[in-house]
């Protein structure tokens, strides 16, 4: 036992000094969040393997309340450059061909609402002006005398915060095509390129030089249209991200397709494309300052912050808490990390304009120390992911591996987890108590559900449940390999040792069902009479990580 525990802190702990920088990440942290606009667009290659179906399907996709909607007549372009050609930078053919169909333009009329006589008006600017302001901003323009005013013209400033969002759907497949067994549905590689209007002062002023007011005659009036038309809006390429996305279910002659409502492939294909759009958005907003939300937190006890549906935000979406401390060597004010704390179900639909008393959502501690109110709240997403390496001793033990995903923001309840884990040991036995074999190796894996119960701000218990099946080799065995199905529950507790980072411990029972098979099918033995004793508890140890 000693060498394994070895093997697992050797190999853990490169990791755990390469997590431990991203923390230092936060040094400087932007303490306002201002909505930004997103056109989306869908780049079409014709002929390609359901290209068409896709299309058909993006007009009907959900767009997220968080960004304003930007979105131009059409939703769809055909690709101007081919897969075919390795020459091309996709990014670079991307953003001649925005520039060239005017698309950063169409974006800024949109803005200032220009109509076929070019004349413009800042109606829009004004509303998404006001619905962009909190809570504290309201209350502080009501104490100067332009009032709602301030927050109207604070819209001008939302415009340069303008993104184009092109989705590319490589490699559609079905599950048939794919060749995947027992299952309907689809999958397909998104890559998404975001690009953002370059709208600064310089072009702000030049598109103020041709507004055209009531009082223009109309020898001005042509002369600022002509104007217009020539100014140029430049657009720049900020990143790209790419995503395996699927829409699948098993299907109706499977056990578990028995118990499933069933959907058709045509709604598995909009599930697809949605989640496409979903989860691309997703993960940019890992990396892009402007996409992530800040606010503080408005109460603890439990932990509440004045954002919601507006700001896109779902179940178990990941903020980090930072307070602001005096540095005496900088003479400066800097966030230090305080915690870690997730969204709750209980999310507030605040789809409305600011007037003082905006409501709340629900949020629950993971790591860290304790919070207090006005501690600044940063969004900061992660992929949900969670690796425990570790070892269990029992009858059924070794070297133990799992991962476990986060389904909050899927499902809707918080720290649920599916999980899939695998475990190697080699173990000698004597066979139904008569003939002893040395080195059987054992190999087991299965999945299962888990949900996570903090008991502190940094000790979890998450109680577990699964299936899985057993394997026994040995060069010695005349029929092949054995093999029989388990049910295995038990609970883990984590430890913090950072925010992503846990030592771990817990506690599983073995239970095989069902007789041991080889490779001639039933044998009509149990598992624990071929291998005598072999079932019941075992205990765990190992590190976790976080992503």
């Amino acid at each position: 036992m000693k060498k394994y525990f070895l093997l697992i802190v050797a190999l853990t702990l490169p990791v755990i000094a390469m997590l431990a920088q991203d923390i230092e990440k936060g040094k400087k942290i932007p303490s306002t969040y201002d909505r930004s606009s997103i056109t989306v667009f869908y780049m079409k290659f014709p002929g390609e393997n359901h290209a068409t179906e896709v299309e058909a399907k993006f007009d009907k996709v959900t767009f997220t309340d968080k960004y304003y909607n930007n979105n131009l007549n059409s939703l769809v372009f055909q690709a101007p450059f081919s897969r075919a050609d390795l020459s091309v930078k996709a990014e670079k053919a991307i953003e001649a061909y925005l520039l060239q169909q005017g698309v950063s333009k169409a974006i800024v009329n949109k803005w200032y609402n220009r109509k076929d006589d070019g004349s413009m008006d800042l109606d829009l600017i004004f509303d998404r002006g006001m619905f962009n302001a909190t809570d504290a901003a309201y209350i502080k323009a009501q104490a100067t005398k332009l009032g709602d005013n301030i927050l109207k013209d604070y819209g001008n400033r939302l415009i340069e915060k303008s993104y184009i969002l092109v989705l590319d759907y490589q490699n559609i497949q079905s599950m048939k095509e794919a060749k995947i067994e027992k299952m309907k549905g689809w999958k397909a590689t998104v890559h998404g390129y975001l690009f953002k209007v370059k709208y600064d002062e310089e072009v702000q002023n030049a598109l103020y030089d041709c507004w055209i007011y009531p009082e223009d005659s109309p020898e001005v009036r042509n002369e600022k249209i002509k104007k217009y038309e020539a100014l140029q809006i430049p657009i720049t390429f900020v990143t790209k991200t790419t995503v395996y996305v699927q829409a699948s279910l098993p299907t109706e002659d499977t056990q578990l397709g028995k118990i499933i409502k069933q959907k058709t492939e045509d709604q598995l294909l909009q599930e697809l494309v949605q989640k496409g759009y979903d989860e691309s958005l997703y993960y940019l907003e890992m990396n892009n300052e402007e996409f992530m939300v800040k606010t503080t937190i408005h109460q603890v006890r439990p932990i509440r912050a004045k954002i919601g549906m507006k700001e896109g935000l779902k179940c178990d979406h990941r903020y980090f808490a930072y307070e602001y401390v005096y540095n005496e060597t900088t003479n400066s004010v800097e966030p230090r990390f305080r915690g870690v704390i997730r969204a709750t179900s209980k999310i507030v639909d605040n789809r409305q304009v600011a007037r003082g008393d905006m409501p709340t959502s629900q949020f629950y501690q993971t790591a860290g120390s304790k919070l207090r109110e006005g501690y600044l709240l940063r969004q900061q997403n992660d992929l949900g992911g969670e690796l425990l390496v570790g070892y269990e001793a029992g009858e059924v033990g070794g070297v133990y591996g799992r991962i476990d995903f986060r389904m909050g923001r899927y499902v809707g309840i918080r720290a649920l987890f599916v999980y899939g884990e695998g475990g190697i040991q080699v173990k000698d036995y004597n066979l139904y108590g008569i003939s002893t074999y040395n080195g059987i190796a054992f190999m087991h894996y299965g999945a299962g559900l888990a949900k996570g119960f903090m008991l502190t701000r940094n000790l979890e218990l998450r109680p577990y449940v699964g299936l899985g099946q057993e394997q026994a080799n040995h060069s010695d065995f005349d029929n092949g390999t054995l093999k029989v199905l388990y049910l295995k529950a038990g609970a883990n507790l984590a430890l913090n040792l950072k925010h992503n980072v846990q030592l771990m411990g817990g506690i599983g029972s073995y239970s095989f069902i069902g007789n041991a098979e080889n490779d001639n099918g039933d044998t009509g033995d149990k598992w624990d009479e071929v291998f005598p004793d072999r079932k019941g508890t075992a205990t765990m140890f190992g590190i976790k990580f976080m992503f």
